[in-house]
């Protein structure tokens, strides 16, 4: 992921829950820039990780903010390209 990238551009595409997760930490510098996702997987996919539960729930709340989608089949993100209702 590219320095100092948009998270339109970061979540531009649907991501798997864990990878989106992940992203958005390296995005808000809970995780450096270089980090890579091997050794952090487990508390995506693991309870008991309070950091990895933060990072999905806050994407759960930008999708009722719609300012994500989610495909609940599949348990993916991405960027609504839609404007997002601001009234």
């Amino acid at each position: 992921m590219a320095d100092g990238a948009e998270l339109r551009q970061i979540l531009a595409d649907w991501r798997d829950y864990d990878d989106a997760a992940f992203r958005l930490g390296i995005f808000l510098g809970v995780f450096p820039w270089d980090q890579k996702f091997g050794p952090v997987k487990r508390m995506f996919w693991q309870d008991g990780y309070p950091l990895g539960e933060m990072l999905v729930d806050l994407l759960d709340r930008t999708v009722e903010g719609g300012v994500l989608l989610k495909n609940e089949e599949d348990v993916r993100y991405k960027w609504n390209p839609a404007p997002v209702d601001l009234s």
